[in-house]
């Protein structure tokens, strides 16, 4: 069932707040908000070794089929965790959705890693068990990424849509859509973000590099759901990526919207209310029944 997401709340989105990881055992963890329940911790897939956590922001009266918002947080592919994203789960947790911040392995792991990751966070959650669990829908969940972890997010939306397990929508805050050597003739780009985007990759060089294609959600934007792109028009990403995305997904027939802030602010720097708004009210417009 979709909730209106109050304007009240829409502040303490816009300001957010940086949380600790937790205990090693998932706790109900105190947020400040009595309205809020925050389970911190909690392994959702170890691979090669390692295992990857979730942090659970809920509603602090439970419920029962609730829509549901996966959080990617960004860093470069190769810093940050989940309690990037403390303030906007607890928040999104406070308007009666629940929302998981995940952690995915960083550089010197490549694509398809991080994806494959997140993916298995959004197969972990669907799980009849963990939908009981934490009280969602299996159905009606929606991608949320900052910077490199928009990226993510839209691949990984792809490959669920194409496997015919897609999700309901996405939400990016300053996602490049092209990975592959014409990326540097988007705007001017900032040549640091040729070695950052090597580095996912995992290619040495820009005009040799398989996987670019493949890892470059404009390429592969037929299995998108319907996605809202925001992005600051003169920040650290060229906004000229936004726009060939957006085009690239209109031209497809996949509905999206690009909102274009004044401005330099980059990432989670673009949440202010305004936005925080518009962000919420698509999530609620393309969530499942």
């Amino acid at each position: 069932m979709r909730r209106r997401l109050i304007a009240a709340s829409v502040l303490s989105l816009a300001t957010l707040v940086l949380s600790a990881c937790g205990a090693e055992q998932p706790a109900p963890s105190a947020t400040g908000n009595p309205d809020v329940r925050v389970e911190r911790s909690i392994d959702y897939r170890t691979i090669e070794g390692d295992t990857l956590q979730l942090d659970a922001c809920l509603p602090a009266e439970g419920g029962t089929d609730l829509p549901s918002v996966v959080l990617v947080h960004g860093g470069a592919f190769q810093e940050g965790d989940r309690s990037n994203m403390s303030g906007v789960c607890e928040s999104i947790a406070a308007q009666g959705w629940a929302a998981f911040a995940v952690d995915y392995r960083l550089i010197p792991d490549s694509y398809p890693a991080q994806v494959d990751d997140v993916g298995a966070a959004v197969e972990w959650l669907r799980d009849p068990a963990q939908a009981e669990r934490f009280g969602i829908s299996p159905d009606g969940l929606a991608l949320l990424g900052s910077s490199a972890g928009g990226i993510i997010a839209l691949s990984t939306a792809a490959r669920l849509g194409a496997a015919g397990e897609g999700v309901d929508s996405v939400v990016t805050l300053s996602a490049a859509g092209d990975l592959t050597s014409d990326a540097l003739r988007l705007g001017t780009p900032d040549p640091a973000l040729e070695k950052v985007v090597l580095g996912y990759l995992g290619c040495k060089t820009v005009e040799d590099c398989p996987d670019a294609v493949a890892a470059s959600p404009r390429y592969n934007v037929g299995t998108l759901p319907p996605t809202l792109l925001v992005h600051g028009s003169k920040e650290l990403i060229p906004v000229a990526q936004a726009k060939a995305l957006h085009q690239a997904m209109t031209d497809a027939g996949i509905p999206a919207d690009l909102q274009i802030e004044d401005g330099d602010h980059h990432g989670l720097q673009l949440l202010t209310p305004a936005v925080a708004a518009s962000v919420f009210r698509f999530l609620e417009d393309n969530s499942s029944p």
